[in-house]
């Protein structure tokens, strides 16, 4: 009987050693290949894309019809009466009707949050803390750290906001951590995963990986299509927290980090990061801790009377953090850290240019200029909010979120989404339609975002929700429009007329979610982005 060496020698016979080592090459990569598509969750998925790539290429000109006419049924608001302004005026306006008009589309088209009833978005809006900020912003409105020996005093604070961040996420704990200021959590992720590129492809791994469940924030889908690296996303349970072994279990060849979040976004809930630094250190990989949400609050919990949860630098697995600074950091639009556990990481987000005819250019992250005010501003609210304010604030906070969610478990129609334990929650309903009760808590000024898979509503507690009276009204609205619909549906039911809820429903959020083809819904988001620039949006106010 033939060995397998034998079969080789023979198949072999005769070839040029150059034919030889190219037939090997094929034969590994095919494998490679053929690997690739039979790893976890991946052959439905690729069996769905190529079921919908066929489906629009045969009935292209239809789906592009339905994609515009979908697009065109979302509109942006504008004033009646109100001419856009197209092109430069011929001669300048007074600059007291120029802050007259500001102050007419102020009015007319921004909501009040002050109401309290916005979902995130505005995290104090105390007016002494704005009118604080806004003096310090004026003193540095034209300035610009590029220029860093012109503008000094915003790269000394810009520096000095990192700092304390890091000392807030237990740097001290890892000896040369360091982080850079961004203009948000979507830079902040991107320069985060740019960096591991890099460190990926220092290894040899040209075609990087990064694991993630599927609740972590849109901006890693963001930041692996910009900078070119595949996204490998893990299925969340009921609990609304990733399986570490679950996610362990689609670590590949190529995997250069693994992600977690503290809190995610659509549950609040905080992800097992704990075992994913086990695994990170155990992989050789990166993890890279989702804090945005989480930011000033998740450092504060215990000493603000909560169950705490350790999600930074005190777990050896964790090589970088994300932190906005403009969201429970009460600083200005748009801040946010990335800390990373060592200085060489971070060099992999830093850009240098020293062949240009302009003279020798670098820059820390994706921007060059940065708004010098914005920095300020950011300074000062950490200055002024002090580690004594932070905690009072995330114990406000956390405490009406607390008496938000306790209402919630307590009604028989509505049910948590997940376990939430710091300011975040989502909630939804197998009773009643929770789109339809939105639709309802929205006439009355509520702002909740609306989720999907499964559908349900989110939460994003802010001090403007700590306001005397603004949690209570929350639930008494939620008891009466829920209990309203959730009478109607027991009648319903009694008489035999079950009702369609949730993704079955006839509301739009829960008839998108029954659109098999994802990329349909992006080209809708496409043409509807599109119309973000134009000046002719339909009068709705």
């Amino acid at each position: 009987m033939s060995t397998v060496k034998d079969l080789i020698n023979r198949h072999f016979e005769g070839h040029q050693p150059a034919t030889i080592a190219l037939e090997v090459a094929v034969a590994i990569l095919g494998a490679q290949y053929l690997v690739s598509l039979v790893e976890p969750g991946e052959i439905l998925p690729r069996l769905d894309r190529a079921k919908w790539t066929l489906v629009r290429k045969l009935f292209s000109s239809i789906v592009r019809d339905k994609v515009v006419k979908a697009a065109d049924a979302i509109k942006y608001p504008a004033l009646a009466g109100d001419e856009p302004t197209t092109r430069i005026p011929s001669h300048g306006m007074k600059a007291d009707d120029v802050v007259e008009k500001a102050l007419v589309l102020h009015h007319g088209l921004d909501v009040d949050y002050r109401k309290g009833t916005l979902s995130g978005a505005v995290y104090h809006g105390g007016d002494a803390h704005t009118m604080m900020v806004n003096r310090v912003m004026e003193i540095f409105q034209w300035s610009n750290p590029l220029h860093v020996d012109v503008f000094g005093a915003p790269r000394k604070m810009e520096a000095e906001i990192v700092a304390m961040v890091l000392k807030m996420y237990n740097g001290d704990a890892r000896p040369g951590s360091c982080g850079a200021l961004t203009s948000g959590g979507t830079e902040s992720i991107g320069m985060a995963m740019k960096s591991y590129r890099d460190w990926g492809r220092s290894r040899g791994i040209t075609s990087p990986s990064i694991v993630a469940p599927v609740t972590a924030h849109p901006a890693f889908d963001k930041a692996c299509a910009y900078y070119g690296l595949r996204l490998i996303k893990v299925p969340v349970g009921a609990s609304g927290r990733v399986d570490p072994v679950e996610l362990e279990s689609y670590i590949r060849y190529d995997t250069i980090a693994i992600v977690g979040s503290a809190p995610t976004f659509p549950h609040g809930t905080v992800d097992p990061i704990k075992e994913l630094s086990q695994i990170a250190v155990a992989h050789n990989v990166g993890l890279h801790v989702d804090c945005c949400l989480g930011s000033f609050i998740m450092p504060f919990l215990e000493k603000a009377g909560f169950p705490g949860h350790v999600v930074d630098f005190r777990l050896p697995g964790v090589t970088t953090i994300s932190c906005d600074t403009h969201k429970y950091g009460f600083a200005p639009k748009g801040t946010s850290v990335i800390m990373y556990a060592n200085s060489k990481l971070r060099e992999y987000q830093f850009f240098a240019c020293s062949m240009w005819p302009g003279g020798i250019y670098c820059s820390p992250g994706a921007s060059g200029s940065k708004a010098g005010n914005v920095i300020a501003g950011t300074w000062a609210a950490m200055l002024a909010m002090g580690e004594d304010g932070y905690i009072e604030s995330c114990r406000s906070i956390v405490s009406a979120r607390i008496k938000m969610t306790d209402a919630i478990q307590s009604l028989p129609f509505l049910h948590l989404l997940g376990t939430p334990s710091a300011s975040v929650f989502g909630f939804s309903s197998n009773v009643i339609d929770i789109y339809v009760l939105s639709d309802q808590l929205k006439a009355r000024g509520w702002a909740l975002n609306p989720l999907q898979f499964p559908g349900g509503l989110q939460f994003s507690v802010t001090l403007l929700q700590a306001q005397e009276g603004v949690a209570d009204r929350f639930v008494a609205d939620i008891c009466e429009l829920g209990g309203a619909l959730y009478t109607a549906a027991m009648k319903d039911a009694a008489e035999g007329r079950p009702q369609k809820i949730g993704a079955q429903g006839g509301t739009l959020y829960g008839s998108q979610q029954r659109v098999s083809d994802r990329s349909i819904l992006d080209d809708v988001m496409r043409v509807y982005l599109d119309g973000y620039y134009s000046t002719g949006a339909v009068v709705t106010k």
